[in-house]
């Protein structure tokens, strides 16, 4: 019987696949130690730079950026009248010229109030936190009274829709006859009236939110104003009276003078426009005085008032 050679080629397989893995091993071996190398000579770069530092007791200087301000962000979103806390907002440092009006860590808002709702990530700007809450009672000083008045909405709106809360006006009002056609009169009744709250249109931006919208030309606008209990009294009655309309006419803030004038009466001005031109030509002369008494008075304040000589006695020796 023949006898069977080794196999050779299975033994070869063998060897080699030995060979292969000895070889993958020590190849990871080799990674392992580069990296080992490299995370050491790190660290040892790192201490060097301590030991240097700690040595030569020289802190390390990083140059802060000018152009920026810490200002206050909202961290979750607040509601409307809630008193703000430290909880409420963080600081983020923000261009100077951005958000000029924002509040930043040089004032203290903890103990304020938001005065409408705020959304995370909002800035508080005097548009929506304030020292107090903007309740309307709150704007009422002891011994006035707010009163809202149907003011009558032209569609030729008698101030343009200029007027807003703060503003000072005088109030008109105007009778008509029995068909409610022809105006018999105009009279200023009230002058100097100051404005609570007008309504104006719906608008939505960074400075209003949500404003409560006119009426439609021809409609009576709800205007609040600052009253004494005598006044409210006498605009209320006259606001009741029937073919009665009440309107309002805009000043100047820097005006709170009161005059007398007649009241425009149809009778009076029917068929002759020329007393219209003589009645104009009156008021402009009493205008052009007041602003050369506001321009006096300016001057005067602008001078200053001082006490001292011109050219003061030296004391005697």
């Amino acid at each position: 019987m023949k006898k069977k050679s080794p196999p050779y080629a299975i033994i070869g397989a063998a060897i080699f696949g030995v060979l292969a893995i000895f070889l993958f091993i020590q190849h990871e071996k080799a990674e392992e130690a580069d990296k080992q190398a490299a995370i050491k000579k790190a660290q040892d770069d790192l201490n060097a730079q301590l030991a240097l530092q700690a040595k030569t007791n020289q802190p390390v200087v990083t140059s802060a950026p000018t152009n920026v301000r810490n200002v206050y962000y909202a961290t979750q979103p607040v509601d409307a009248g809630a008193r703000i806390s430290s909880a409420f907002f963080e600081k983020k440092l923000t261009p100077n010229d951005i958000l000029p009006d924002a509040y930043t860590d040089g004032t203290d808002i903890i103990g304020w109030f938001a005065t409408r709702r705020i959304e995370k990530g909002d800035p508080l700007t005097p548009r929506n936190i304030g020292k107090s809450l903007p309740y309307m009672s709150q704007r009422i000083p002891p011994g006035m009274r707010a009163v809202t008045l149907p003011v009558f909405n032209a569609e030729d709106n008698a101030t343009g829709g200029f007027i807003v809360d703060g503003d000072n006006v005088d109030l008109l009002f105007t009778r008509y006859t029995e068909d409610n056609v022809y105006e018999l009169y105009t009279q200023l009744v009230v002058q100097n009236l100051n404005v609570l709250f007008v309504p104006g249109p719906l608008i939505k931006t960074d400075k209003t939110d949500g404003i409560t919208p006119a009426p439609p030309p021809g409609d009576p606008v709800a205007v609040t104003f600052l009253v004494t209990p005598e006044q409210a009294q006498s605009l209320v009655y006259m606001s009741q009276i029937k073919n009665g309309r009440l309107s309002m006419i805009l000043r100047s803030r820097m005006d709170n003078t009161e005059i007398k004038i007649k009241r425009f009466d149809s009778e009076d001005y029917e068929g002759d426009y020329t007393k219209v031109q003589r009645m104009t030509d009156k008021s402009v002369q009493r205008v052009q005085d007041l602003e050369k008494k506001i321009e006096d008075e300016e001057k005067t304040q602008g001078q200053g008032n001082s006490n001292e000589t011109p050219n003061p006695t030296p004391p005697s020796p």
